[in-house]
């Protein structure tokens, strides 16, 4: 609940023993109040005050507690009506409206709501306070909101079979899975989810009031999709995404994210991609490859390390090719276009204006109407860049280069491109993009100036044009020392943001254009070095591996046919094959080698003929990849007996309990038992080092907790279970859990609490699991038999006819 203030005491500003430089400005005898605010609110300026407080208490924690410490501090240091005017024309009148758009974009559909909670629980309403709910109720979420998809699943399809008098082949039939889609996807949409198939769905409802073409979808897209649907995690990875976007559009909305405070991305952007990150890697750093036939093992870090996931190597690669593109477009006689784009002045949350000899961010006013994300911002470009790709197929102008996505300093995405194209056609495919980057608003202020720019490279390479935007979204590479133009900060540092900022919206930062696939150029890398495939695919084929083992890029390019080629003209292409089947009844294809496809009868080489399995280190090689700790290795990895605890007492020690021990396994979360001096303590430890014994706290009780003593005494008794010293009575009363073999003892106020103990909420647990390992396979098995009837009835109308 928000805080209640007492607007009609006025806050005290002097004191009567305060020492004035200047006898003018002292206050008069018992005037101790300043002038601007002796006059006390009105009543309506209270209830309006109350109203604004109630609405900052439904913000996150984040900003809820920013907010009310700020408040707090202008009611002590200027009184209440500076915080006043601080709740209403700061808050009230220029962010709330903002919070309010980006809520209204985030929040659950109000038909979705209403069809949800009613139907299945009212704990989906906390959809609607997503932003403030750790992993674990996000988990409960995901579960309801799941289980609530397959029992409507469920419904509609009774529904059905009883409108078609109790007919059950009438589900197998597309039109009526269709239907059933229709259905599902509304709700998961009111929930921001675009479920599988949906932009297949939408051009069924297209084709369905043209009267052309296909009227429904296939079964079996609609099982994998309500398969999807219907899945806890599934859910659960949406939902994480969907609270990460929301709260990094609040903190936008907040101008938390600006050139003001913090460039590019929030502090809890950035730190919550590199917990992350650290995450990542120390999964990475326990986990072993093993070789499925051999048995053979690597460490997962060192092979992820040397792979394109390790930035540096990812860098490397980019800057090799952009060298290679730059030989292609000097040997074709193309120029080379540094094109900047980015979007309208509506999708950025702040502006710049100068102020004196600084240059501050200020609110946009025409943001809030529609609260666009970074999000909303690329896909705005991605819409343009598709209508200049058509024009350019129109006007047979050949365009290939790259692009490189980046944030301006509140998060705006714009885009940087450099292409190259013949000197014929480069005035053509300059107004081509201007025309296109300004048809929507071209015509505000500083539109022409801003939106669109081109600069031609008559000077340097093209990589000396490119190389910084590059280093800057991965790693800061090189850029010591230099300055942001934007935010007038240190670019290596603002690297760290750059790459957050892309992970929390993901946003690719890096995409060819009319260039031969980079996934044959990789393939062709893995085939083993200097080892010729003239004889299996062509002597055109092994010039692609030889280039691509080199790493010329620029031959690779040639040999591959040139840029600006269509893909079924390339020399060679990926093969892949089904491999397995997922969870959602989908088959999986897998990357196996390469294969020459403009000469028939060729083989295909495999590059991937071995098979690994991610197991723990430590592991047993012939089990099933778990950690297995030795008979009696001690639940935590660290030593703590007599660990010290530094504190700022001078006159007391504290020392760590010894947590492997067999009947504590708890500790009260505040307040350690006072124990003896170092010297007695030091007298202590040689009388017990004969026998080994742990030196035991002394624990002091106070009145009421002795009187506590005789009843916890035969309680404890009555239950079966003896103390075995009478310092472990004095812990248990002092707070800490005492267990046997099933169960927990705990104190909690006056009353002993009885908690299952870890082995007993384990089984549990591996229960739950089993049951939800039994119903996913009973639903894969519903899906399969599905499958088998719709392909059964196929069959027998073929037949028929």
């Amino acid at each position: 609940m928000y805080k209640v203030f007492d607007f009609t005491k006025l806050p005290l500003t002097y004191t009567a023993d305060m020492v004035f430089p200047y006898p003018w400005n002292k206050p008069k005898e018992n005037d101790y109040y300043k002038s601007d605010v002796e006059r006390p609110l009105t009543r309506e300026q209270v209830v309006q005050g109350q109203a604004i407080l109630n609405d900052i208490e439904a913000l996150p924690r984040v900003l809820r507690y920013r907010y009310q410490k700020h408040y707090e501090s202008l009611i002590k240091e200027k009184g209440s009506r500076k915080a006043h005017d601080f709740l209403y024309f700061r808050f009230h009148e220029q962010i709330w409206p903002r919070f309010i758009a980006v809520n209204s974009r985030y929040e659950m559909d109000a038909k979705a709501l209403l069809t949800l909670s009613t139907r299945l629980s009212i704990e989906v309403s906390q959809f609607n306070r997503l932003f403030d709910l750790s992993d674990k109720p996000v988990k409960k979420l995901a579960e309801t909101i799941a289980a609530g998809f397959f029992d409507l699943y469920e419904k509609y399809c009774d529904t059905l079979t009883e409108h078609n008098n109790g007919d059950r082949e009438i589900i197998y039939e597309d039109s009526t899975q269709t239907e059933v889609y229709g259905r599902l996807a509304e709700l998961a949409k009111g929930l921001h989810i675009s479920p599988l198939h949906y932009q297949a769905y939408c051009r069924v409802l297209k084709n369905r009031k043209r009267g052309k073409k296909k009227q429904n979808l296939d079964v079996r897209k609609v099982i994998a999709a309500v398969q999807r649907l219907t899945n806890t995690d599934y859910w659960y990875r949406k939902l994480k995404a969907h609270r990460t976007q929301w709260l990094e559009a609040l903190m936008i909305a907040n101008m938390d994210v600006c050139q003001n405070r913090n460039p590019y991305a929030s502090k809890q952007a950035i730190r919550a991609v590199q917990a992350q990150r650290l995450s990542n890697m120390q999964y990475l750093q326990g986990m072993d490859i093993e070789d499925v036939e051999t048995g053979e093992r690597f460490d997962l870090f060192d092979k992820v390390m040397a792979s394109v996931s390790n930035p540096e190597i990812r860098r490397m690669e980019l800057m090799a090719q952009m060298a290679g593109i730059e030989r292609v477009a000097k040997e074709r006689g193309d120029i080379g276009m540094f094109i900047t784009m980015t979007c309208p002045s509506k999708y950025h949350p702040t502006k710049l204006r100068k102020r004196k000899k600084d240059v501050i961010a200020v609110l946009n006013s025409k943001w809030k109407d529609e609260a666009y994300t970074p999000k909303d911002g690329q896909q705005y470009l991605v819409k343009v860049w598709s209508r200049i790709r058509s024009a350019f197929n129109d006007n047979n102008i050949d365009v290939y280069g790259v692009r490189v996505v980046e944030p301006h300093h509140d998060g705006t995405p714009h885009w940087h491109m450099l292409l190259f194209v013949d000197k014929a056609s480069r005035a053509k495919a300059i107004e081509i993009m201007r025309k296109r980057a300004l048809k929507e608003d071209g015509d505000e202020a500083g539109a022409h100036k801003y939106r669109f720019e081109c600069k031609h490279m008559n000077r340097g390479g093209a990589v000396g044009y490119i190389a910084k935007y590059i280093a800057k979204n991965i790693d800061g590479y090189a850029l010591d020392g230099e300055i942001d133009h934007e935010t007038g900060k240190d670019l290596k540092s603002m690297a760290a943001a750059v790459t957050a900022w892309a992970s929390t919206w993901r946003i690719p930062q890096f995409h060819f254009y009319k260039l031969p696939s980079k996934g044959a150029y990789r393939e062709c890398r893995r085939l083993p070095r200097g080892v010729s495939i003239a004889d299996q695919l062509g002597d055109v084929a092994e010039r692609v591996r030889a280039a691509a083992d080199d790493g010329d890029f620029f031959e690779y390019v040639m040999s591959q046919g040139g840029p600006c080629i269509r893909r079924k003209e390339e020399t060679i292409r990926v093969a892949r094959e089904v491999a397995d089947v997922n969870v959602y009844g989908e088959d999986v294809q897998k990357v196996v080698g390469i294969y020459n496809q403009l000469v028939a009868n060729k083989p295909t080489l495999k590059t991937r003929d071995r098979q690994y399995k991610i197991v723990k280190k430590n592991s047993d090689a012939a089990g099933d990849g778990l950690l297995k700790s030795a008979i009696g290795a001690p639940r935590s990895p660290v030593n703590n007996c007599r660990s010290r605890i530094t504190s700022n007492l001078s006159d007391v020690q504290f020392y760590e309990p010894e947590r492997c021990s067999g009947e504590v396994c708890n500790i009260k979360e505040y307040g350690f038992a006072f124990i003896e001096t170092d010297a007695q303590n030091a007298v202590g430890g040689e009388i017990s080092r004969g026998k080994q014994q742990r030196q035991v706290s002394r624990i002091e009780l106070n009145e009421q907790e002795s009187e506590l003593r005789p009843e916890i005494d035969r309680f404890m008794q009555k239950t079966g279970f003896d103390l075995p010293t009478e310092n472990m009575a004095d812990m248990f009363i002092k707070g800490m859990a005492i267990k046997d073999d099933d169960r927990v003892f705990r104190l909690d106020g006056e009353q002993v609490r009885v908690i299952e103990s870890e082995l007993v909420i384990k089984e549990r647990i591996q229960a739950m699991k089993a049951k939800k390992e039994s119903d996913l396979e009973l639903n894969r098995k519903r899906c399969a038999a599905a499958l088998a009837r719709v392909g059964k009835m196929k069959k027998r109308e073929e037949w028929s006819r």
